[in-house]
């Protein structure tokens, strides 16, 4: 019985481990896998020839095929799972886990590794005899020659498999270094942008589990392939990362918007009552009107180009450039209202106490609710629920309503008030009373003013229901008025 060369045998297996590693390495999941599975059967009956190298090819084929089915089903146990936890690297030969179809693909490896044995085989000896004769005239080629080729050849396979294994692994670690770096840049551009923290969570997990494997042992802990696996990871973690990146942008871009629109709407009624102030001589300077003016606009124009339906084709650079302009221009608008409405104050304000706003005295009349026990006055709506418990409350200690001598005033009602010629020292010129933002009312507490019981039973629950006597209308006050008392709502700064 002829015998396989055992040098030539182990050539193959060399080989056959390279186009294992190789294809691990370069080929897709879906194409190396299978590859992989036959090319481990091809590699078995390889092993059984060069343990046995009188073992037939067919023979080895079918040893090769019984023994990969034996250690495929074994994972049908926990006994593969519990070897691998002992031997990591026992798991290039067990495997992790049961595959059904893996066994057709040993099958087609195992018939690869009969056929190979049988291309690489001697003839039997009768043949050898026959051929001799034939031959008889032929030059027999020198053995010692043969015996120096052969070592010489595998040496060199040796060498270019050590050489293209290396090289493989060099190009891997290259690769991955530099995903590594733009996954890092990622997860650091991103602090406090997502919509989802978790996704930056997962990104740091797999830059940790990257960076340990480049830190792993090539051909020990870290195979061909495993480094690829990995950096695809990366970019998948990382597009995530720039998705909830891009929702979390739109979501700002969407709420600038939104707070953009109360700020502009404060700003135009701003503008429209120092306007008509200024066409009366009472005006703010042009420079603090224009400035809100050209905030105003920009805050238009901005609006109208960063529409929703704009911003879903915008990619996350513009979209994060056009928050970051909407929440400046909402900052900056809110800031040049504040500037022309406190110069406003200054222009038609005397005293620093005294808070001028567009609104007062112009309030919709949806915005005011009557007095139940008084309807001629209003007060601002939101306010009267308090104002009704303390009226309860003083009733009950009483025996009578609160008597109500003034609530809201109309910006005319103001006016007739308040002479600008012949100014009143007791009421605000327009626009400086919060009794025209109807947060206001007069309460009469008695001729001792002061010192009479309402006075100081006010003064002792008023706040438990919302309302207080401010600190200008004190005694010790600048405008000494007891029967002046207003909500806890009333606006005092801008």
């Amino acid at each position: 019985m002829t015998r396989a060369p055992r040098p030539v045998t182990a050539a193959l297996a060399v080989l056959v481990v390279l186009a294992g590693l190789g294809g691990r390495a370069l080929l897709p999941a879906a194409v190396g896998g299978p590859a992989g599975d036959a090319l481990y059967a091809t590699l078995v009956a390889l092993l059984v020839a060069l343990v046995a190298p009188r073992t037939r090819p067919v023979v080895a084929a079918v040893v090769a095929l019984a023994l990969c089915a034996a250690v495929e089903a074994a994972h049908l146990t926990d006994v593969p799972a519990q070897v691998v936890a002992r031997f990591p690297l026992a798991r290039y030969v067990l495997g992790t886990t049961f595959t059904p179809t893996d066994l057709a693909w040993y099958a087609v490896g195992a018939a690869v590794g009969g056929l190979l044995l049988a291309l690489v085989r001697p003839r039997s000896r009768g043949v050898d005899l026959a051929l001799r004769h034939a031959r008889a005239a032929a030059v027999r080629p020198p053995r010692r020659a043969a015996r120096v080729v052969v070592p010489v050849v595998l040496v060199v396979l040796l060498v270019a498999a050590g050489g293209t294994l290396a090289w493989v692994l060099r190009s891997e670690t290259h690769d991955l270094s530099a995903r590594i770096q733009v996954a890092q840049a990622a997860l650091d551009d991103s602090a406090d942008r997502v919509a989802d923290d978790g996704v930056r969570t997962d990104l740091a997990a797999t830059i940790d589990d990257a960076r340990a494997l480049l830190d792993a042992t090539p051909l020990l802990d870290r195979m061909p392939g495993d480094a690829p696996a990995l950096g695809t990871r990366l970019d998948g973690d990382v597009a995530d990362v720039q998705a909830s990146r891009l929702a979390f942008a739109r979501a700002q871009a969407d709420e600038h918007r939104e707070a953009l629109g109360p700020l502009t709407r404060r700003a135009e009624q701003v503008l429209a009552a120092t306007d008509r102030l200024a066409k009366e001589g009472q005006g703010a300077g042009k420079k603090v009107r224009s400035a809100a003016r050209d905030a105003l606009e920009t805050a238009d124009d901005l609006v109208a180009t960063s529409a929703e339906d704009r911003l879903e084709a915008a990619d996350l650079a513009r979209t994060e450039a056009v928050a970051a302009d909407l929440e400046a221009q909402r900052d900056l608008l809110d800031d040049a209202t504040v500037a022309l409405m406190t110069a406003q104050d200054a222009a038609v304000c005397p005293e620093p106490d005294q808070v001028w706003f567009p609104q007062a005295g112009r309030l919709a009349a949806k915005r005011l609710a009557p007095l139940p026990w008084a309807p001629r006055y209003s007060v601002r709506a939101d306010v009267l629920d308090g104002l009704v418990a303390l009226d309860a409350a003083y009733r009950e200690e009483f025996g009578e309503h609160l008597t109500v001598n003034s609530a809201y005033r109309s910006h005319e009602q103001q006016v007739a008030v308040y002479n600008p010629g012949d100014p009143n020292p007791l009421a605000a010129p327009p626009g400086c009373s919060n009794h025209g933002l109807g947060t206001a009312v007069d309460i009469a507490v008695g001729p001792a003013g002061f010192d009479s019981e309402r006075y100081a039973w006010l003064k002792e629950h008023a706040e438990e229901h919302g309302w207080t006597h401010p600190d200008w209308a004190e005694p010790d006050g600048r405008l000494p008025e007891p029967w002046h008392w207003q909500s806890v709502k009333t606006p005092t700064e801008y």
